[in-house]
């Protein structure tokens, strides 16, 4: 077998097929591969870690069918080194040869026969904005747990109810939440956030993207252009996270979110030698940052803000502080306090269906 495609299209379908790939410890050298099926001139990419599948095409000039498996980590590196325009591939008993001019590269070809490929998808699925979509998730993700020892915190849950959907993800320690229409008509189901991630990566800036379910595989089903991602959904109890957003607040804060950036990394200088705890002293227009250290005023900084309510010290771990603050993409977020032990709400003044929780650090007073 040999055939002709495009050198920079040939790349990002191996990169792209690569990020679905097994990197598990154990995992067989299959799983590590990408399946390459040519098929009536079109060059057919399949990579799986068994849990997510992804298939991608790209044009070829060969109308035979052929099928073969490569590990995909040195054909990658070996492809970005070569210059754009037309590759060629040839396929040998044993090998598979790219060259481009007197450029030439042989790689081993891995047994295909097991190699598993997705499910058939039936029905044509329903058209969801990516920009809309990708927003979103990006705003909830990273409250997703990185610990995958209990499965349902290191996902994305929707919640279908009523004509609304809850798009929830907490790692016990924050929450984010976006509640609003459920124009788009998602069921409730428990999406893996590692898979989310990549997806939203992807699809970024493209405006249809198809969304279908395999109800009986238990998979989720995304397509953007030539793109096809698959992923098998979790299953098990989420947390009744409902009970952990408060219902009344005693004081609110407006703060201007560059300047709490600016002063949290401030004082994260001194707070990463006392547990990374940066405690934050509310009252009448001022903010007062300081580590978790007795006695003096020493290492503070103050901002302005709008305040109304009860005069409130509480105490964060700055890293959650920054990573909600970096993420949204407005000037001015609210936060609300009950007490300084119980959860507090950070919301952002324009997105009315979007809010974050974290729970604070107790402190000694």
């Amino acid at each position: 077998m040999q055939l002709t495609t495009n050198k920079e299209k040939l790349f990002r379908a191996l990169v792209q097929s690569s990020h679905f790939t097994s990197s598990r410890i154990g995992a067989t050298a299959g799983l590590q591969g990408l399946l390459l099926i040519n098929t009536k001139g079109k060059l057919h990419i399949y990579s799986t870690n068994l849990n997510t599948f992804f298939h991608t095409t790209i044009e070829a000039s060969l109308q035979e069918e052929v099928r073969l498996l490569l590990d995909h980590h040195k054909v990658v590196e070996f492809v970005t080194l070569l210059n754009n325009g037309e590759v060629v591939l040839l396929a040998e008993k044993d090998k598979l040869v790219i060259s481009q001019g007197k450029t030439k590269g042989a790689f081993p070809l891995l047994p295909n026969a097991d190699f598993p490929t997705p499910p058939k998808v039936e029905g044509e699925g329903q058209i969801i904005n990516g920009e809309k979509f990708e927003k979103i998730i990006s705003l909830v993700l990273f409250s997703a747990s990185r610990d995958t020892s209990r499965p349902v915190l290191s996902g994305i849950n929707f919640v279908e109810k009523e004509g609304f959907i809850d798009i929830v993800a907490t790692d016990g320690f924050r929450l984010s939440l976006f509640h609003m229409k459920n124009e788009l008509k998602i069921r409730s189901m428990l999406i893996p956030a590692d898979f989310l991630l990549e997806l939203t990566r992807k699809i970024k800036g493209k405006r249809e993207v198809i969304m279908n379910y395999l109800d009986k595989e238990k998979m989720v089903y995304f397509k953007a252009e030539n793109d096809e991602y698959y992923t098998r959904l979790i299953e098990g109890e989420f947390p009744p996270y409902e009970r952990v957003i408060p219902t009344e607040k005693k004081s609110t804060a407006t703060v201007d979110k560059e300047g709490l950036i600016r002063n949290v990394k401030l004082i994260s200088v001194f707070a990463r030698d006392f547990s990374s705890i940066v405690i934050c002293h509310f009252k009448k227009g001022e903010l007062v940052l300081s580590p978790k250290i007795e006695g003096g005023a020493e290492n503070t900084t103050t901002q302005e803000v709008e305040f109304e309510g009860e005069e409130m010290r509480v105490a964060f771990n700055f890293k959650f502080l920054l990573e909600f603050l970096n993420t949204i993409n407005e000037d001015k977020i609210i936060i609300e306090l009950l007490r300084p032990d119980a959860p507090v709400v950070l919301k952002t003044v324009k997105d009315k269906d979007y809010l974050h929780i974290i729970m604070p650090v107790r402190i000694q007073e």
